[in-house]
């Protein structure tokens, strides 16, 4: 009976042993799996990183590209309207027969400098006529507006004298065709400008007044900052 107990213990013993072999061999066979699993996966994330690295840099490139491509839309989009505007001035210029003969003051152009305070102008003269010989004159520009302490709210006319430092004032004017009159001004702190009135007299002729509402500058900075945001 003994001999039998220890039979069944030695079988029972042995089967486990078996058992447990068994379930070794099969975990060491998954944990190589797992371990080559692993392996797989981070070869995986590696390739994954460097194709996001590549990624990234080709956006960097395309946003550089990009903003290199707005710039010089930009920069023709204002070359071409520039290059509009002088083709229609010289074709009113070289084309006397529609409008109206003589001294003329065709444009004036403001731009603020907010660096010193003061306002960049260019004036613009022309001649209309269908055979141009060299006229002569001088100008005179003056701001008109109010005072914001001046309680009776009435307009005051500021000299360019007041406002800029001339050399010579009148300005003086000798051209064919067309002469551009430029320089600086700078307005009282207190002072608000409504219109600027030109004033141009060529010898033997009457004088030439031309008034000019003073322009937003402000929203003329906007709309070109906005026109390079849609661009």
């Amino acid at each position: 009976m003994l001999a039998v107990t220890v039979v069944i213990g030695v079988g029972c013993l042995l089967l486990g042993y078996i058992f447990g072999t068994n379930q070794i061999i099969t975990y060491r066979g998954d944990a190589v799996q797992l371990s080559n699993q692993l392996e797989t996966a981070n070869e995986k994330v590696v390739e994954l990183d460097a194709q996001l690295i590549d990624a990234q840099l080709n956006l960097n490139v395309l946003r550089e590209a990009s903003n290199s491509l707005r710039e010089d839309l930009t920069e023709e989009l204002s070359k071409s309207a520039r290059l509009e505007e002088e083709v229609t001035f010289f074709k009113g210029l070289m084309s006397p027969s529609s409008l109206t003969k003589g001294l003329q003051v065709a444009e004036l152009e403001l731009v603020a400098l907010p660096a010193s305070g003061e306002y960049n102008y260019q004036l613009l003269l022309t001649q209309v006529a269908l055979r141009r010989s060299f006229i002569a004159g001088d100008v005179r520009m003056d701001v008109i507006g109010r005072y914001a302490d001046d309680a009776a709210g009435g307009e005051a006319v500021l000299s360019l004298t007041e406002l800029a430092s001339l050399e010579a004032y009148p300005m003086k004017f000798r051209f064919r065709y067309f002469q551009d009159l430029k320089g600086n001004l700078a307005l009282p702190d207190n002072f608000t400008p409504a219109r600027i009135l030109v004033t141009a007299n060529q010898a033997g002729k009457e004088p030439l007044q031309v008034s000019f509402p003073w322009p937003d500058l402000d929203k003329a900075a906007l709309e070109r900052s906005e026109l390079e945001k849609d661009v």
